[in-house]
């Protein structure tokens, strides 16, 4: 009988430590995400001699599907994308014991560094092996001609 009993609870334990994963995981994806967007995905901003670059992975996507654009004033980029679940088994799913694929649509505003100019017209966007790589061109800063200023008095 006592063999009976450590089975029951072992399988609880079990029933209740998956109740608590999913709990978790959607705990964390309702405090991540804000409405209407289901993930964010991750990304990588960073400088070279030449550009800034923004790197977004975002695997599983098709490139007409993803939107980049520059703010009027150059000082942000925002991501548009939408990721679709084009699996044939989509209907036959019966059971999920992990789901860590986030489909649907997200956006993402990047915040560019201040002090750093940036070419608008020769910004490119790539996508390649699931990645898309923004480049914002360096504009060297216009140093200003030397201002003589008269003294009053």
């Amino acid at each position: 009988m006592a063999g009976y009993y450590d089975d029951l609870l072992r399988q609880m334990d079990k029933d209740l430590g998956s109740f608590e994963n999913f709990s978790d995981l959607f705990w964390r994806l309702v405090r991540r995400t804000a409405p209407g967007n289901f993930w964010n995905p991750p990304i990588d901003v960073y400088e070279t001699r030449s550009s800034l670059k923004i790197k977004v992975e975002v695997a599983g996507m098709r490139r007409e599907d993803l939107q980049v654009e520059l703010a009027p004033d150059g000082r942000s980029v925002t991501i548009r994308g939408l990721r679709q679940d084009g699996d044939p088994d989509l209907c036959d799913r019966l059971h999920f014991h992990q789901m860590e694929i986030y489909t649907g649509p997200f956006e993402r505003t990047i915040a560019l560094p201040a002090g750093i100019s940036f070419n608008a017209d020769e910004v490119e966007a790539t996508y390649q092996d699931g990645f898309l790589v923004v480049s914002l061109p360096k504009q060297p800063a216009r140093r200003r001609a030397r201002t003589q200023i008269r003294v009053q008095g």
